[in-house]
């Protein structure tokens, strides 16, 4: 119907909607738009351009089943890890993989698998920053494919050809190249030494998985089981000199804690400070085991509440804070309303003469503070939060206070 107000107003509801997604905020949004528009453009023209052959659907189920059974094996590694700088992640070597051995859209469908997988079971970041990452691997994908079906006639009839190495190792960097590139500048930050090498290590091993799903399927496995020890056991072991998880609680040190909220590329962000209330009395009348027991309880309370994403360290003694990237405001507020009655409702069992029961339990004064609002770095937004957590104190305790 011409003129319907209720057709009017849910077109209006949805230039709303739109005008307010996170991705018009970050300053890189032409970059990101671009890479997203040409990686699908890229992607529906070699999709009408070059056939896929029957032949690749096996060689596309097997790198597929490797990858999310290996990926899902090292969920807990990757998690706690810092980011990778390719979009993949720990699925790099796959990714790459088929890049080298499958059709262009074949190998694009892959890094899209790799991209569902990390964004459902490993780490949620923004929609807009998941969708451009995969775009980014999309095109690295297409690229470094692009440049191997120039140079060797792909897919070969053996990738073991010694000839072929010096060739494979360079479409491993391009790979790597564009890959990183594009993310480090969204994402506007340096990874260490340490993170590059792992990056251009997990491309290399790209080349033996081609080799194995080409020459030798049954080794695919072990190659998958030696990507899976390698990722929990040994790599990344600068990165974990010094312990990341306080022994007591099980949160983030507060070394670790910074160095990972000093990477968030989130444009908006807010930082909780919580401070335990008279957490020395509960020390003095329960003793320091019971105390250590509420500092546990309380750390997985707010485990419980909060993103998987999200950072939660102790600063030491009582106090912990919570870092909720994406999050504004009125968000982190509610967040941190609903933390402070979950700390109040938990209660830690003590053994009591006579079978009597006894509890322990405390409560937390919570200070919330945002960027851009209350500051532009981690660093201001953090002391804004301690700010607000003295003023809860004066107020009475137990209470929730935001930033002036």
């Amino acid at each position: 119907m011409v003129g319907d107000p209720a057709a009017a107003g849910a077109g209006r509801r949805r230039r709303v909607a739109v005008a307010g997604w996170e991705l018009w905020r970050v300053r890189t949004r032409a970059l990101v738009v671009c890479v997203d528009v040409v990686a699908l453009a890229a992607t529906v023209a070699v999709a009408v351009l070059v056939p896929v052959p029957l032949t690749g659907t096996s060689r596309f189920a097997v790198l597929v089943a490797g990858l999310l059974v290996s990926a899902e094996l090292s969920r807990s590694a990757e998690r706690g890890r810092g980011e990778t700088l390719l979009g993949p992640g720990f699925g790099t070597p796959w990714v790459f993989a088929g890049a080298v051995v499958l059709p262009p859209v074949a190998a694009v469908a892959l890094a899209v698998v790799s991209g569902a997988h990390r964004w459902l079971r490993v780490r949620r970041q923004p929609l807009y920053r998941q969708v451009f990452e995969v775009a980014a691997t999309a095109l690295a994908v297409l690229l470094a494919g692009r440049f191997l079906a120039l140079t060797v006639p792909l897919p070969p009839s053996s990738l073991g050809d010694v000839r072929l190495m010096g060739l494979l190792v360079v479409g491993a960097l391009v790979f790597t190249l564009v890959d990183a590139v594009l993310t480090g500048i969204v994402r506007g930050y340096r990874r260490p030494a340490s993170a590059v090498l792992f990056d251009l290590t997990m491309a290399g091993l790209g080349i033996a998985l081609a080799w194995a799903v080409v020459d030798a399927p049954l080794v695919v496995p072990l190659l998958a089981a030696a990507l899976v020890v390698l990722h929990r056991g040994g790599v990344g072991a600068n990165e974990k000199a010094e312990p990341t998880a306080d022994a007591g609680t099980g949160a983030l040190t507060a070394s670790a804690w910074w160095d990972a909220a000093r990477v968030q590329p989130a444009p908006a962000y807010s930082v909780l400070v919580l401070d335990l209330d008279r957490f020395g009395e509960v020390n003095a009348r329960h003793g320091r085991r019971t105390g250590d027991a509420v500092l546990r309880a309380i750390a997985d309370a707010l485990r419980t509440e909060v993103r998987a994403a999200d950072l939660v360290g102790r600063s030491g003694g009582g106090e912990f804070a919570v870092f909720l990237p994406g999050t504004k405001p009125f968000d982190a507020l509610a967040i941190a309303e609903r933390i402070r009655l979950r700390v109040a409702s938990t209660a830690v069992a003590l053994k009591a003469p006579y079978g009597t029961p006894q509890f322990a339990w405390a409560t937390v004064s919570v200070g919330v503070a945002s960027c851009p609002v209350d500051g532009g770095t981690p660093d201001t937004v953090f002391a804004a939060a301690v700010k607000a957590v003295r003023r809860a104190k004066a107020q009475g305790r137990n209470r929730t206070v935001c930033a002036e």
